[in-house]
């Protein structure tokens, strides 16, 4: 069996925690779903507030909204909730990035990727930089300058369950000469 350094189990928490909040920000969610009971259970919770970390906590979500937080042993885990382990791992808000371009992913040639890769723009290369974004904790993004017809298809993609990616805030092109 494998063991993980702390920094890949914190990297793994935020996956699943980032791949949970998907599901539940999902329109497609049913009324069924809205009303599921989940508890993440014995993660060190992280507020994002600058309070000291919470040790062996308990999250308790039902639908899309947090319901109560607290610690094992002492915030009881409803019956018949879905229990996912977080032990040994860091429990966070998702992440906002202000500052993305979805239509540029991994290349420095400008010049030839803005002759030859238009015509993917929206069918690949901003669906998959919004996946990334996703998968290494990012829940919300500003995406700048991107052309303005993909960056909407995408965003609203994304709002419909579509596609993975993060709740997403476009600007359009860049204004500029």
């Amino acid at each position: 069996m494998k063991t993980f350094s702390s920094c890949e189990r914190r990297l793994i928490a935020i996956v699943i925690l980032t791949i949970f909040a998907a599901s539940l920000t999902s329109p497609n969610s049913s009324k069924a779903q809205s009303s599921r009971v989940k508890a993440l259970v014995g993660g060190t919770l992280i507020d994002g507030y600058g309070s000291t970390p919470l040790r062996n906590s308990v999250v308790i979500i039902q639908g899309e909204r947090i319901k109560a937080v607290g610690q094992v042993g002492t915030l009881a885990i409803p019956s018949g909730a879905e229990v996912v382990s977080t032990e040994g791992m860091s429990v966070l808000p998702g992440l906002w990035d202000m500052h993305v371009h979805l239509m540029i992913n991994g290349h420095s040639d400008y010049a030839h990727w803005d002759k030859t890769y238009p015509p993917q723009m929206e069918s690949v290369i901003m669906p998959a930089s919004a996946r990334q974004l996703l998968m290494t904790g990012v829940t919300s993004a500003r995406d700048l300058g991107g052309p303005l017809k993909a960056s909407l298809s995408v965003r609203d993609r994304i709002r419909k369950g579509e596609i993975p990616g993060p709740t997403l805030y476009v600007s359009g092109p860049f204004i500029q000469h």
